[in-house]
């Protein structure tokens, strides 16, 4: 079991009640954390907890407040694998401690080393197109040879730009919007196993707690500040994602988004933002560029039927239908080559429509 100080225990202790506000949380600790025992701290908060927050709760935290409980807490965190990093903790990380709700608490599971590096965020919407998630698989599998990709842990984009990170041997950092035992989605709970492995799985929130819908816009100020820079992949004018661009910009950290046409809605947030002055991108090489960065581009060995379905899509994208026409052939008989550069990462398709997501080299 981990070795906690004094005022990491303290902070740990008060972080396990669910039901006291953040506010309260960092007042009560101002109190316990100059006393030798917590009861004492207590003892010199009771008037402001009893008027604030109540006196029942007084008498439940003072109840709480012995060895016997706090063994209890951190037996928990220990038998289901996580670590506790606190605003009194020599590591926690740089990128959050200057913010104005910094977490009291980050309960970890994985590599903490992580939260140290240089990182980049990539969020996007739970319903984006399926030309959005090829996108955002491309621009994790590049970005993420150069930096520790953040996200969330919710179905699509977040969802793809995990699994294209971790195929890729890259590294990656989920921040949940709730406790590790209420991983929502469920259906991505072995997703996150995988992150615990391979990468980090972070929250600020015990495990217990059950996730709810404000925690998650609360949530995306972790995202924004744990990165470089955030580049949003899609989502509405009321999307979450903008609340993870909004902070960013209050961070003064840099803001990428994809452009899309006039009048899909899941991309009218990220429109949006390119007029209030994020900067457009439509491949990952623009992001690479702006951090000076060299793009590690695999090189691809093309056949010359590959090669000529990539010269008709370098004008943008095209139906399935109309590519047909263009090469002179039928549907079927494009296909499988089609497939094949899906395969190699050259092409992506959005329904019957197709596009270049990435500039080739060949062998």
């Amino acid at each position: 079991m981990k070795k906690y100080t004094k005022d990491e225990l303290s902070l740990i202790w008060i972080d396990s009640f669910l039901g006291l506000e953040y506010k309260h949380k960092l007042e009560i600790y101002k109190q316990v954390k100059n006393s030798e025992k917590i009861s004492q701290g207590l003892a010199l908060a009771k008037e402001y907890i009893e008027n604030n927050v109540g006196e029942s709760e007084y008498n439940t935290l003072l109840g709480s407040a012995n060895q016997n409980y706090l063994d209890y807490v951190l037996t928990e965190l220990d038998r289901k694998g996580i670590e506790a990093i606190t605003i009194a903790s020599n590591d926690y990380p740089e990128s959050l401690a200057n913010l104005e709700l910094k977490p009291l608490v980050l309960y970890l599971k994985g590599d903490k080393k992580l939260l140290s590096q240089k990182a980049f965020a990539i969020v996007g919407s739970r319903k984006s197109l399926p030309i959005s998630l090829s996108f955002a698989q491309n621009y994790a599998k590049k970005l993420s040879s150069h930096f520790t990709i953040v996200t969330g842990i919710a179905e699509g984009v977040d969802s793809e730009t995990i699994k294209a990170v971790l195929e890729n041997g890259g590294k990656v950092i989920s921040v949940v919007a709730g406790g590790f035992d209420n991983i929502y989605p469920s259906c991505n709970q072995g997703l996150a196993d995988q992150i615990a492995k391979n990468g980090l799985l972070l929250s600020e929130y015990p495990p217990k707690v059950a996730p709810k819908p404000y925690f998650f816009p609360i949530r995306n100020r972790i995202i924004a500040g744990l990165s470089q820079g955030v580049l949003v992949v899609s989502g509405g004018l009321k999307s979450g994602t903008l609340y993870t661009a909004e902070y960013a910009g209050e961070y003064g950290k840099d803001i990428f988004a994809l452009p899309y046409n006039v009048g899909v809605k899941s991309g009218e947030g990220c429109n949006e933002l390119i007029k209030r002055g994020a900067i457009l991108t439509d491949n990952a090489n623009d992001i690479l560029e702006f951090y000076h960065l060299e793009d590690k581009e695999i090189s691809v060995q093309l056949s010359d039927a590959e090669k000529e379905i990539i010269k008709a899509l370098s004008d943008g994208q095209m139906h399935i239908e109309k590519l047909s026409a263009v090469l002179n052939k039928r549907t079927f008989e494009i296909m499988p080559t089609l497939s094949i550069l899906e395969i190699k990462g050259v092409v992506a398709k959005g329904g019957n429509v197709y596009e270049l997501v990435r500039k080739y080299s060949e062998e």
